[in-house]
């Protein structure tokens, strides 16, 4: 039995070291050793170690990540993303001085399943981080809104639950913050109602000053366990055709008189809370322009005023014009002669003369006013219709003209003023063929 197994014995150690051989090449070709590479967000531990000097730290967006790389089998050290732990411990700082603006922290790698450390390499080996003394300030939140409510509402009041905020936290970024924003999404909101609001922080420019992640370095006192805050948001109704009365001051010059007074528009649309609506109604759904802002002492022309109705229309008082809404009010007082009256003319109605053949005509406005004196009886029985207007556009070739109106008038009446209106003049279209 001996000799049978020592028989040709050098050849079976050659065969055995064959047979390994080719599994190990086999297993080598299916599972190659390779270098993996890893970018890694470095989680912070033991921070106590500055804080507990009345000293808080940060560490750059750009140096919180370090690049790790790792050598083994394929099967081991692929996709391995998520198990890869960086940590930069404070208490191996590598040089701690009280007056040091920064200081390095060395990144070491958590044990991991399958991964052999001394395999492992990390870029940078260290971080930097800053330290800085602690400040806290205060700062008052305001509530901006994005989206549109539904249709018929506007945004009335919006009441963070806390007006004021304070902020601990590095002293350079706590110095760089100007405002603070409370941001609510009112998109289809139909009722008055509790939202939650993202905090940002922002600079001089109204720009971010601080991302979410360096948030981390800041303590936002009296947030929500998430970092939010709640915001009270009151809806009020929007109420169109709300008429428009204008009183004035003053006395116009001798012999004048004010002869009417118009608005453009002639309505306007309101946003209140139901307790101004309330009164809104009570009046009339009427406002009104106070005297003091119509002054027409000495006149003897029309005047126009541009009223801001934010002016009028006050969120204190519970109103406010809707965004989409016109914010201003044109106020025209027309200030005649004693004895005369205003007549409006449709342009329409303008006969023309003297009009080229290539040429058509377009007026661009759709009426002109005709003043007209005459006794009071004689202007209460003189019609629109009675009065004759019409332009001369004798050797005016294609462009616009601001041209006289000839007015005719019966007989007994008199033309106060003369009367422009502005024409475009364009070649028509040659159709023949």
């Amino acid at each position: 039995m001996k000799k049978k197994l020592t028989n040709n014995l050098s050849l079976k150690i050659v065969s055995v070291l064959a047979a390994i051989l080719i599994w190990l090449f086999a297993s080598s070709a299916s599972d190659p050793v390779i270098r993996a590479d890893y970018t890694v967000k470095v989680e912070v531990t033991n921070d106590d170690y500055i804080t507990d000097s009345n000293k808080t730290y940060q560490i750059d967006d750009d140096d919180r990540e370090v690049t790790v790389y790792v050598n083994g089998k394929t099967s081991l050290v692929s996709n391995r993303e998520n198990d890869i732990v960086a940590v930069a411990d404070m208490h191996q700082i590598v040089e701690m001085d009280e007056n040091a603006d920064v200081v390095y922290v060395p990144v070491q790698i958590k044990p991991t399943r399958g991964i052999t450390m001394k395999n492992v390499d990390i870029y940078p080996k260290t971080i930097p981080v800053s330290i800085e003394d602690v400040e806290t300030k205060e700062f008052v939140v305001t509530v901006n809104t994005t989206g549109v409510p539904a249709n018929g509402y506007v945004i009335g009041e919006c009441e963070p639950a806390m007006e004021k905020i304070s902020i601990r936290g590095p002293e350079s970024t706590i110095n760089k913050i100007k405002s603070v924003v409370a941001t609510i999404n009112v998109t289809g909101l139909s009722n008055d109602s509790k939202r939650s609001a993202k905090i940002s922080l922002l600079d001089q420019n109204g720009e971010t000053v601080v991302t979410e992640d360096a948030k981390e370095y800041l303590n936002l006192i009296g947030l929500k366990d998430d970092g939010t805050m709640d915001v009270d948001v009151d809806l009020w109704r929007v109420v169109d055709n709300i008429k428009v009365k204008v009183s004035y001051s003053g006395t116009p010059a001798q012999g004048y008189e004010v002869d009417k007074i118009t608005t453009t528009p002639e309505t306007i649309a309101v946003a209140g809370s139901e307790e101004a609506l309330v009164k809104l109604a009570d009046k009339g759904n009427t406002i009104e322009i106070p005297a003091s802002l119509i002054n027409v002492e000495g006149s003897s022309q029309d005047l126009e005023a541009n009223i801001k109705l934010n002016s009028l229309l006050k969120e204190e008082d519970g109103y406010k014009v809707p965004e989409n809404m016109t914010q201003s009010l044109l106020v025209r007082v027309s200030i005649l002669p004693y004895g005369s009256k205003e007549f409006e003319i449709d342009t329409g109605d303008i006969i023309i003369s003297g009009l080229g053949d290539n040429l058509k005509v377009m007026f661009n406005q759709g009426s002109v006013i005709v003043r007209v004196k005459g006794t009071e009886s004689e202007l209460e029985e003189l019609k629109t219709k009675d009065i004759k207007a019409s332009v001369d556009l004798t050797d005016k070739v294609a462009g616009e003209y601001s041209v006289p109106v000839s007015i005719g008038l019966p007989t007994g009446y008199e033309q106060v003023e003369n009367t422009l209106v502005t024409v475009q003049l364009a070649k028509t279209e040659n159709t023949s063929g």
